[in-house]
């Protein structure tokens, strides 16, 4: 996958998926963007994941009027028989606008996953494009994540989840958060957010210690062209998206964001903003961890939540990532290093308070 080509299509599909009408649920635009996924699905030789199409409807007995659908195909791996792969985005918007990072960038990047995987894996790779993943259904029984899990996935193991949100923005900090890792208060004005381009490339994971095998698939994939990996626990930050439904089940995953922006939840969450080559980059990632996990064993040892520790793989790679910032970090953490759990919590609490 070229990077320009990838920039093309990233393109095109984020620009047709960001109705300005929006895609929330039970919405013209949200039945819209039901049938272009599904056509997409279909053009990227995609099998339906149940029957005969890629639409996974589903009901929730208290809310009778809304119209809920996951969108779900598989791109058939050489042996059928293992526990397949997933890549999951949640394709609804949270207000009758764009919503171009919130979630189309994440669901353009599955869509082209599912094109670059035919004929590459073992295992399936299951790409399931979920409903109702934004307020008011967030973390409730009419979430698309959790109904796949409980009702849809009829049985079938998921060997490993990749869920993606909020991943086509390029990282800015606060100024206030600036003059408190310098620890100068008389910093001339800025606005409100700065693109610092050291930072612009960050992207956050969690899930890291849902499994042994995990850190060292992470560490030997490293920081890719184009972008810098920031591990962080899970805990640290909540079940932000649809991977929570799998980390309870104790299903291996990694979730994929750039954090929040500036634009988070906005009218101005528009395709223009969006940074396609950081986009076209994670893509990249994305298909060299879904080629070390199909490789993977990943042995279960658990069927819930368990973790591994991951501390140094943190303070590692948070620490080539940030690279000069590093220091000013652990300066407004009021930390000298990162050689404990809780030294890492006070420095994730200073990149939250960053606006990430």
């Amino acid at each position: 996958m070229k990077i320009s080509a990838l920039v093309k299509q990233l393109s095109k599909d984020v620009r047709a998926i960001a109705l300005p009408e929006g895609r929330k649920v039970g919405s013209a635009g949200h039945d819209k963007i039901r049938a272009y996924l599904g056509a997409r699905l279909a053009a990227a030789d995609c099998i339906p994941f149940h029957g005969e199409s890629f639409d996974l409807p589903y009901v929730v007995s208290t809310l009778r009027d809304s119209r809920f659908s996951n969108v779900v195909g598989v791109v058939p791996g050489s042996n059928r028989s293992l526990p397949a792969l997933l890549i999951g985005a949640h394709y609804d918007s949270v207000i009758n606008s764009y919503c171009a990072d919130d979630n189309a960038a994440a669901v353009a990047i599955a869509l082209a996953m599912a094109q670059w995987a035919a004929g590459r894996l073992e295992r399936d790779l299951v790409i399931a494009l979920f409903d109702a993943e934004e307020p008011p259904y967030f973390s409730t029984s009419a979430m698309g994540s959790n109904r796949f899990y409980a009702d849809q996935l009829g049985g079938r193991q998921i060997h490993a989840a990749l869920v993606m949100d909020l991943v086509g923005h390029d990282v800015s900090i606060t100024d206030s958060m600036l003059e408190q890792m310098v620890g100068n208060e008389n910093l001339e004005p800025h606005a409100d957010h700065l693109p610092l381009p050291e930072l612009l490339p960050l992207v956050f994971m969690t899930g890291a210690e849902s499994h042994a095998e995990l850190p060292g698939i992470v560490t030997d994939i490293g920081h890719p062209a184009g972008l810098k990996i920031v591990p962080l626990r899970n805990q640290c930050i909540g079940d932000m998206s649809d991977h929570g439904a799998f980390r309870v089940h104790g299903v291996p995953y990694v979730f994929l964001s750039c954090g929040h922006w500036q634009h988070y939840h906005r009218v101005t969450d528009t395709p223009e903003r969006l940074n396609y080559t950081k986009m076209a980059h994670i893509t990249h990632y994305v298909s060299a961890m879904v080629q070390k996990l199909d490789a993977a064993a990943l042995v279960r040892t658990w069927h819930v939540e368990q973790t591994c520790d991951t501390l140094e793989l943190e303070r590692r790679m948070m620490q080539q990532a940030l690279g000069d910032y590093f220091p000013l970090v652990l300066r407004a953490a009021g930390v000298a290093g990162v050689s404990t759990r809780a030294d890492m919590e006070r420095v994730v609490l200073i990149l939250l308070g960053m606006g990430l």
